[in-house]
């Protein structure tokens, strides 16, 4: 329960210091420079402890299920904390992204979803309906850029990433364990960090030639003293630490029990978000994020 704990702490840290990234660097490039940071802190200790591990069969899907959760996901979600902040981001985020990996596990694996998953499903919608509005901007410390409804469909596009990612990144496991590679989650974190690397790099590129003169001029050097332990601190609290912590505790603990724990991680990151970005949501959005988290614990612990 301890590392479940810390894994809902660490992602809230993460979503604060990725937020101020994402607002001084520039979303899509403020996540290439984290990728890379968290590609290299991860390959050197996995190089170092188990380099055996990979395997070209499971790679392939750790790299496909990359590509979607730390590569279209994450940088979704970097676009969206330039627009809507880290409190409504991870919410959106966390809260949807089971609803994407139970329509996906239904589709593609043909899993029932039942009466208490769409009752849980409808709970959750509703939450999510009356969090998404805005806090006071005339409070807020870190300023914010581009439209807010842009904001709020870069964070549903990072809740599909997240859900999405993590159906495919079981299906990897699964090829792991038949293959008795050995690998543990910071072997899975790696690869998949790779594959989102790859999104990003190609994402910058793009956004570099066919982007427009703003957006590119917007872009800051990461190398800034003021910029550096909110850049660190966002790829080791998220990729590196939080990854980690939560494969320890789906080592000790039943996934549904993790994941509910883990749920809790847009409350805990509400007073952060109040405190480093002067983040003040309405009273109706303080009882939308309630509903809706409530919603998905009630879907790991009861309709799954």
């Amino acid at each position: 329960m301890i590392a479940a704990i810390l894994t809902t702490f660490l992602f809230a840290f993460s979503a604060v210091t990725g937020q101020r990234v994402a607002v001084k660097l520039g979303g899509a490039w403020g996540n290439l420079v984290r990728l890379i940071l968290a590609a290299l802190i991860l390959g050197i200790i996995v190089l170092v402890t188990n380099p055996g591990a990979i395997r070209w069969a499971s790679f392939q899907w750790f790299f496909v299920s990359g590509l979607i959760g730390f590569g279209l996901g994450d940088v979704a979600l970097f676009k969206a904390y330039e627009r809507i902040g880290s409190r409504l981001t991870i919410l959106l985020n966390l809260c949807l992204a089971p609803l994407f990996a139970m329509a996906l596990e239904w589709l593609w694996l043909g899993n029932s979803v039942g009466i208490r998953g769409v009752a849980c499903a409808l709970i959750i919608l509703t939450g999510v309906g009356l969090a998404v509005r805005p806090g006071s901007q005339s409070l807020a410390k870190v300023p914010r850029r581009g439209r807010f409804w842009v904001g709020i469909l870069f964070a549903l596009t990072a809740g599909f990433g997240q859900g999405s990612g993590a159906v495919i990144s079981r299906k990897a496991e699964e090829v792991a364990a038949v293959l008795e590679a050995g690998g543990t989650g910071i072997t899975a974190a790696f690869q998949r960090v790779v594959a989102g690397l790859v999104f990003s790099a190609v994402t910058v590129a793009l956004v570099r030639f066919f982007g427009s003169r703003e957006e590119r001029e917007s872009w800051n050097t990461p190398f800034d003293r003021k910029v550096l332990p909110w850049l660190f601190g966002a790829a080791l609290f998220g990729p590196v630490i939080g990854v980690s912590c939560f494969q320890w505790a789906l080592q000790d603990l039943k996934s549904g029990i993790v994941l509910s724990v883990v749920a809790l991680t847009p409350i805990v990151l509400m007073p952060l978000a109040r405190i480093t970005e002067g983040d003040h949501p309405t009273r109706l959005a303080l009882v939308g994020a309630v509903v809706a988290v409530a919603g998905v614990v009630l879907l790991y612990l009861w309709a799954r």
